[in-house]
């Protein structure tokens, strides 16, 4: 906690939580020790962690931090929580909370693991001379402020990306895979680098994050420069989803299956088409069920998949005409160029590496 705050004062107001009391009777009879201290910062972190842990929903310790934040004094994850936890663990040894009428969550399994983490990876800040010299050379506006990264971050730094080699990070949400990415970009200034990702959003705020040697990009806008400007010239592209009921008036009404439920299961098969690596449409990309009009799932039978295959195969060779189709009824879709740009096997020239964003939702396709 910050020197600047009055542990009595924040003691004060943390008497206002309804599980004080508990709190501090835990604290007299089990840690008696902390009464004789002349410094209150180490009673008022006991109680603190008390408090924490007879807390059953995790939300409850935001109003609880809130408490500490009024008074200015903020808590750190990468300094101050680690403490805070490890002091909880054995608080709740020393107290022996199982005499109290309450339980214990498993979430504390998970506040050691992440503890634990913490301290393992706890923060080391770039410290060699030529990484300086890299990082004065970004322009001010660009460059991502000076952080300390972790040592699984400083091994990613340190690997030089070869011609052919595929890097996975591997990491959760938040965890800063994106600020690797720009701290990479900064230290391998004379390589120029592709970002894509699937989000315009992303994509945009990246362009102002990254350095200059990285062009930030989506899937659908490298595709579209390819082969989906083609057809907005020709009026034919549709931005949107083909819908099932558009398609349910380009499809032949045959008995067994009603006419919209086919334009579903054929829609789902060009959809499965679009996301795989295949060059032309299957029975595989068929879906195995289907729900019919009374809501019952029933199988897609042989025949039903074959049907389902001609007539994707149908809309798609008329979907792929920049010419011949006057009233325009089979659009190319986004996903659609998306799969033409694919099957053209492009070559990404001029970049010596590329960013891959959120690379596990990949399709086959993609």
């Amino acid at each position: 906690t910050s020197r600047k705050v009055d542990p009595s004062a924040v003691l004060g107001c943390l008497k206002s939580h309804h599980l004080f009391s508990k709190a501090e009777v835990c604290v007299a009879n089990k840690l008696p020790h902390l009464q004789s201290r002349t410094g209150v910062d180490t009673h008022q972190l006991q109680l603190f962690n008390a408090v924490i842990t007879f807390l059953s929903p995790v939300t409850q310790f935001t109003p609880l931090k809130s408490y500490y934040k009024s008074h200015g004094c903020t808590l750190h994850v990468r300094s101050d929580l680690p403490h805070v936890f490890c002091s909880q663990r054995c608080l709740v040894m020393q107290v022996g909370a199982h005499s109290f009428s309450f339980l214990l969550s498993t979430r504390i399994h998970y506040n050691i693991f992440y503890c634990l983490y913490l301290m393992e990876n706890s923060s080391v800040t770039l410290q060699t001379a030529e990484e300086e010299t890299l990082a004065s050379r970004c322009r001010q506006d660009l460059c991502w402020p000076e952080v300390k990264l972790t040592h699984e971050q400083q091994r990613i730094l340190n690997h030089k990306i070869e011609r052919g080699q595929i890097v996975k990070i591997m990491a959760f949400a938040g965890t800063g895979k994106t600020s690797t990415l720009v701290k990479y970009a900064e230290k391998f200034a004379d390589l120029n680098f592709l970002y894509v990702t699937f989000n315009k959003a992303v994509a945009e705020k990246g362009k102002s994050t990254f350095p200059s040697n990285v062009t930030c990009k989506t899937f659908h806008s490298l595709a579209f420069g390819s082969v989906g400007k083609h057809y907005k010239e020709k009026g034919k592209l549709n931005f949107n989803k083909m819908s099932v009921f558009s398609i349910s008036f380009l499809i032949q009404n045959r008995e067994g299956q009603s006419l919209f439920i086919r334009a579903k299961t054929v829609s789902q098969t060009l959809e499965n088409f679009f996301a795989s690596s295949d060059k032309e449409i299957c029975e595989e990309h068929t879906p195995i069920w289907f729900k019919n009009t009374h809501g019952e799932r029933r199988f897609v039978t042989r025949l039903e998949k074959e049907i389902n295959v001609q007539e994707a195969k149908e809309i798609w060779r008329n979907m792929k005409k920049l010419d011949g189709d006057a009233e325009k009824k089979y659009k190319m879709t986004c996903d659609g160029y998306l799969k033409l740009w694919q099957l053209s096997k492009p070559q990404l020239s001029g970049y010596d590496a590329i960013f891959v964003d959120e690379a596990q939702d990949c399709t086959p396709g993609e």
